[in-house]
């Protein structure tokens, strides 16, 4: 399984997962430009994408994807909440919209996906466990605090991408409005460092190796910081990283580390 982000951010989320024959979209919210560079550093192109799995409507994960149904008629999965979203928004997806409830396993092509509810401010967010190859990858951002569904989909993963979206005291110092700040402290807001720090523990507990942290806040993170608060949390349970497991900061608007596992 190979595993590259291509961008991480509130500007624009998308990642590339491929094995075998299959090459998916994690969210598709950047433009057709930039999947199709990120696509060539894996000798891929737009036409060889099987399909895109989008977590939930907000325009900064489904940007690319009014081009892409529309160049390449790239089928679409997603949540029948976040379907309705992404029609009501591009209503030229609608032919190529695929829905699965949360919890449900797809086989698409050489690849297994399940999903997984998460609590964020949208019609129906998910995350996505996808497995090849006796691997597996768990896919979790935008989430605003951990679940037991949560937890339970990221046992005995391998590869780990999850959200570090905010110090809590820079959020608080910080110049957003209290309105905006109360939507990301809240329960369906974004995962703060502390929490991906707490995410983390349990990760690696259950035997994950790699984890990159994902979806930084520009203004109230930095990703030093995030994987300073991950990294030392790691070492008090008792997992080096660099020896133990191995992490990562997803950068903003550029791919980032390509996982080939």
């Amino acid at each position: 399984m190979r595993i590259l982000t291509l961008a991480s951010s509130s500007s624009g989320n998308c990642t590339i997962v491929s094995y075998g024959n299959t090459h998916v979209l994690i969210d598709a919210g950047i433009s057709l430009r930039r999947i199709r560079d990120g696509l060539r550093r894996m000798d891929l192109t737009p036409g060889d994408l099987t399909c895109v799995f989008v977590t939930h409507e907000h325009i900064d994960h489904i940007k690319g994807i009014n081009i892409l149904v529309k160049y390449h008629k790239t089928p679409i999965f997603t949540s029948p909440g976040t379907g309705l979203g992404i029609s009501n928004v591009i209503p030229e997806s609608e032919p190529y919209m695929n829905c699965f409830s949360p919890g449900g396993w797809l086989e698409i092509g050489d690849i297994a996906v399940r999903s997984f509810a998460t609590p964020h401010d949208s019609f129906e967010s998910v995350g996505y466990e996808l497995r090849a190859g006796g691997k597996t990858l768990v896919y979790a951002t935008d989430l605003g605090r951990l679940t037991e569904e949560v937890v339970i989909a990221a046992c005995e993963t391998d590869v780990a991408i999850i959200e570090a979206n905010h110090d809590t005291d820079m959020l608080k110092r910080g110049p957003y409005p209290e309105s905006l700040k109360r939507r990301i402290l809240s329960d369906h807001g974004h995962l703060s460092n502390s929490d991906s720090a707490r995410f983390a523990v349990q990760l690696a507990d259950f035997g994950a190796r790699y984890m990159q942290l994902a979806h930084l806040s520009r203004e109230n993170n930095t990703p030093a910081l995030a994987r300073d608060t991950v990294e030392f949390a790691l070492y008090d349970f008792g997992a080096m990283v660099g020896k133990d497991v191995e992490l990562d900061v997803a950068p903003p608007d550029t791919p980032g580390r390509l996982y080939d596992i």
